[in-house]
C-alpha cells in the first residue's frame, strides 16, 4: 500500500467511525418515545382544525436551521403534505428579507419576529415557534408578544426549557442541534398530515 493509499484509508476509517456514531445518535433519539407525544401532537392538529374552522391562520417562526423548516412546514399547508386540498392560512414569519433586515436595522434583532406576530397575528390565532436552544432573544420576544395578544403559543425546543408562562413547550430529550430539528421536523410532517386529512 502507498502513502497516499493509506492516508485514504486512514480518513474513510475515521470518516465511518463517525458515521457510526451518528446513526446510533439518530436511532437512540427517534428510538425514545418521550420525543414523540401523542397527545400534544393529537391536541395540536384539533387546535388548528379549529383555528381554521373559525377563520384563524397559523404561523412558523424560527431561526437558522430552524427557519428553514419554519418555511418547509408552512408550505406543506399552503400547498400539500401529501394530500391534495385548498390552500389554508399558515405562514412564516421569517420569510420576508425586507421585512426582516429592515425591523432589525431599525428596532434590532430581538423585536424581527415581534413586530411581525403584531402586525399579521390576531386573538385566536396559532404561533408554533422553533428554537433548538429555547433561548434565541427574537424568539422570546414573538412569544411575549404573542401571549400578549392571547394567540395561542407553542415552542418546539431541545429538552432544557421547561416552563414560559401561558406556551406549550415541546421537548426533544436531545444534545444534538441536528437531532432536535430532525424531531421537529417529523412532528410538523405528521400534524399537516393528520390535518389535512381531516379537513371538513
Amino acid at each position: 500500500m502507498t502513502l497516499k493509499e493509506s492516508i485514504v484509508t486512514k480518513i474513510e476509517d475515521k470518516i465511518l467511525s463517525e458515521l457510526d456514531v451518528r446513526i446510533r445518535n439518530v436511532q437512540n433519539t427517534f428510538g425514545d418515545e418521550n420525543n414523540f407525544p401523542k397527545n400534544q401532537i393529537i391536541r395540536l392538529s384539533m387546535k388548528i382544525l379549529e383555528c381554521f374552522n373559525s377563520g384563524g391562520k397559523i404561523a412558523f417562526v424560527g431561526n437558522g436551521g430552524s427557519a428553514a423548516e419554519a418555511m418547509h412546514l408552512a408550505a406543506e399547508f399552503t400547498g400539500k403534505c401529501v394530500m391534495d386540498h385548498s390552500p389554508l392560512p399558515v405562514m412564516c414569519l421569517n420569510e420576508s428579507q425586507s421585512a426582516l433586515t429592515a425591523i432589525a436595522n431599525d428596532y434590532g434583532v430581538e423585536k424581527m419576529f415581534s413586530r411581525l406576530v403584531e402586525a399579521h397575528l390576531n386573538s385566536g390565532d396559532i404561533l408554533i415557534a422553533l428554537s433548538t436552544s429555547g433561548k434565541s432573544l427574537n424568539i422570546l420576544e414573538a412569544i411575549s408578544k404573542a401571549v400578549e395578544r392571547d394567540i395561542q403559543v407553542v415552542l418546539w425546543t431541545g429538552g432544557k426549557v421547561s416552563k414560559l408562562e401561558k406556551v406549550e413547550i415541546w421537548n426533544v430529550f436531545s444534545e444534538s442541534t441536528p437531532r432536535i430539528q430532525e424531531i421537529h421536523l417529523f412532528w410538523g410532517h405528521v400534524i399537516a398530515e393528520i390535518v389535512e386529512s381531516n379537513l371538513s
